[in-house]
């Protein structure tokens, strides 16, 4: 639930759940040791929630029956609990079941829970751990469900949680001083489309078009952004629309990305499992792309580049493979500037091989009096050499809308080329592709996997997708005639 201070104008998100009485903490504190002794541990892959509803059913029922009647006692609150603490992720339970929330934030003991929510954004929560002790042992907890190790000799851990959430935490006061921190960035199992970032308003139907079409032509590109500006929500935007029956190979520290496509591989680097500074047993990012490379990719999409992977990707990208990946950086010139000096080290010959730099931002959008922030494609840029980049489309600010150049791009002359046409063909070719997206957002054909069957529709049979678009768009209009 929302709430907000009225004198301040500050959103608070409010947890309410019921309070357990003395008599059912009792109760709790001896069901949650009965069942740990009494289930048994699935062996497979199965969901915990629902091997817990139907394993513990059974075992709560028998214990109901051997407490007898009691009448101040919720069994409903008490299984709340129990399902929460034993196969949830305990107090921050709620926060990872809403959808709404992206980011969880713990700074310490006795300090609000923040959460960072997508419509409100950075916000406190009323949760408070008021222990040191309680906050230890949560972390504990956390870090042991991810199966990695924490103390006060290994204080820091990166890690994922069941569901795929990036979680990060330290431990007691070695590294942070106000104690135990815990920070997780929430895995979406429906992630954000090409589709949702048009309802967001996060870009229009002629970038959508456009950066459809040099996907599917295996062109190169970087996304750029800083923190939270939606760089990975963009790359899945973007690998999604790569051509149908492409070999994509994806590489992360965490695994975020979430694709529709069957001729797909991910991989996700794992560090040493030594305590020295030999770093036995890691794979790196940069072994990846090297391993990658031998699995002959059409795609090869690298989650963030911050170190060597770079040279690496950038040799895969001038053999003629298609590149993709995320720079933290403020713009274009910035994000080649940090390409090509240390630790990235690609050389500047290597840049021109790029082709497209797309810019996301988190930005103060315009309208009213209360400020409104969102997420924008602010620049899409073709990159000729490392001084030279020519600007496609713009955003502008004031207006909330976007600036096109088309007529502009070398990467549109070049395709025509190819294809033996003309630079307008392929703009024409752009605007048919913009009429499906407008189809797919006033259909509300979101979800990727129905995406990717779309796309793929529209790769094997353009003019049939096209007609369906069309008649479909023209049978939504309103009917003046039916009116009258």
């Amino acid at each position: 639930m929302i709430g907000r201070d009225l004198e301040t104008g500050k959103y608070y998100y409010l947890i309410d759940e019921l309070k357990l009485n003395e008599e059912e903490i009792g109760i709790y504190n001896r069901l949650v040791k009965t069942l740990q002794l009494e289930l048994k541990v699935p062996r497979g892959n199965v969901d915990p929630r629902m091997y817990f509803e139907e394993g513990a059913r059974s075992i709560v029922e028998k214990y109901r029956i051997s407490m007898g009647r009691m009448e101040n006692v919720a069994w409903s609150k008490i299984l709340y609990y129990v399902e929460r603490d034993i196969v949830g992720f305990g107090p921050l339970d709620p926060l990872m079941r809403d959808p709404a929330i992206e980011d969880i934030s713990i700074d310490g003991a006795k300090k609000p829970v923040y959460v960072f929510h997508s419509k409100y954004e950075s916000m406190p929560t009323n949760l408070v751990f008021e222990k040191e002790e309680d906050l230890d042992d949560y972390v504990v907890r956390l870090v042991h469900i991810s199966g990695k190790h924490i103390s006060t000799a290994f204080p820091v851990v990166d890690a994922t949680l069941p569901g795929r959430h990036r979680f990060m935490a330290t431990f007691r006061q070695e590294v942070t001083p106000f104690g135990s921190t815990v920070t997780i960035r929430k895995f979406r199992t429906d992630p954000v489309t090409i589709i949702d970032m048009l309802n967001y308003g996060t870009l229009n139907e002629a970038i959508a078009a456009y950066l459809w079409l040099m996907m599917e032509n295996r062109l190169s590109a970087i996304v750029v952004g800083a923190t939270a500006a939606g760089k990975t929500t963009l790359l899945n935007a973007l690998v999604s629309m790569v051509r149908p029956g492409s070999k994509v190979v994806t590489i992360e520290e965490v695994q975020e990305m979430n694709l529709a496509i069957e001729n797909w591989v991910p991989m996700v680097s794992r560090p040493s499992y030594g305590l020295s500074s030999e770093k036995v047993g890691e794979v790196s990012l940069f072994d990846l792309v090297k391993a990658s490379l031998r699995m002959r990719p059409d795609v090869l999409v690298v989650g963030e580049v911050r170190g060597e992977e770079a040279y690496v990707l950038f040799q895969a990208i001038s053999t003629g493979h298609g590149g993709l990946c995320t720079v933290h950086a403020e713009d274009v010139r910035s994000a080649i500037k940090r390409l090509t000096s240390k630790p990235m080290d690609v050389a500047p010959s290597y840049i021109p091989f790029l082709d497209l730099a797309v810019v996301s931002r988190r930005v103060i959008l315009p309208g009213g009096d209360k400020l409104r922030s969102g997420r924008r494609i602010i620049a899409v840029e073709e990159i000729i050499d490392v001084d030279k980049q020519i600007p496609i489309f713009e955003w502008v600010s004031n207006q909330d809308k976007f600036t096109e150049h088309l007529h502009d791009s070398l990467k549109i002359r070049k395709l025509a080329e190819l294809r033996g046409a003309r630079p307008e063909d392929i703009i024409y070719e752009i605007r048919r592709r913009e009429l499906v997206l407008n189809w797919l957002k006033k259909s509300n054909v979101r979800h990727y996997t129905e995406l990717q069957k779309i796309f793929t529709d529209y790769y094997y049979n353009p003019d049939a997708t096209v007609k369906r678009a069309s008649e479909e768009l023209r049978q939504s209009l309103p009917n003046p005639e039916a009116q009258n």
